[in-house]
């Protein structure tokens, strides 16, 4: 292989690098787009889980919330394979793989869960799903814990990966302020409706 070759090849690479992200900065826009779209909470969770299962080509997933009054994680949503029995369910500050990545405040990638007793091998057990890899990042909006993506099992071949981290970690950020900005709005809409009704009696 001559020099030229060798050249012409690494040009390429350098080439098809640069189209994937830029493919990955053009979905991560459109998504950004389509989150701020609402401020209905529920609406935006559904969308926050969907868009995120698609961009990280995940089996399954999880999202779930921080109750700021108590500091626990309240599992609000499951796609996949997850348990949708769970949903509601609590994780005490620091438990599991997600309360690791919460407390922590950062992703936490496990290819092995049965090796690792972080992970919660319950619902694995109650439901028949087999958990073969996890990646859970934390949802931080302005350095505050909003809560915790989780993500199950890769598709295709392979496992969840480094450059699988650095996406969903971009994501995560993303996600954690249009949630907290849904909320916030959530809070200002009660206080309105609480001052008209009291002005009213």
């Amino acid at each position: 292989m001559t020099e030229d070759t060798i050249l012409a090849a690494r040009v390429d690479e350098l080439e098809r690098q640069l189209a994937a992200e830029v493919e990955i900065r053009d979905r991560l826009v459109a998504i950004a787009t389509q989150l701020n779209s609402t401020f209905n909470l529920d609406e935006l969770l559904e969308l926050v889980l969907s868009a995120a299962t698609d961009l990280l080509e995940a089996e399954a997933g999880s999202l779930m919330i921080v109750d700021q009054a108590k500091g626990d994680l309240i599992i609000e949503l499951t796609s996949g394979g997850s348990d949708t029995d769970v949903v509601g369910s609590r994780i005490p500050p620091g438990q599991g793989i997600a309360g690791w990545a919460l407390e922590h405040r950062e992703p936490v990638l496990v290819d092995d869960p049965d090796a690792d007793p972080r992970f919660f091998r319950d619902v694995d057990e109650a439901t028949g799903f087999t958990t073969t890899d996890i990646l859970a990042v934390p949802l931080l909006a302005w350095d505050r814990p909003v809560g915790v993506l989780e993500l199950i099992n890769k598709l295709g071949e392979g496992a969840f990966t480094q450059d699988d981290v650095h996406l969903a970690t971009a994501f995560a950020g993303i996600a954690a302020i249009a949630i907290d900005n849904a909320a916030l709005y959530a809070k200002l809409t009660d206080a309105v409706m609480t001052a008209r009704m009291s002005y009213r009696l």
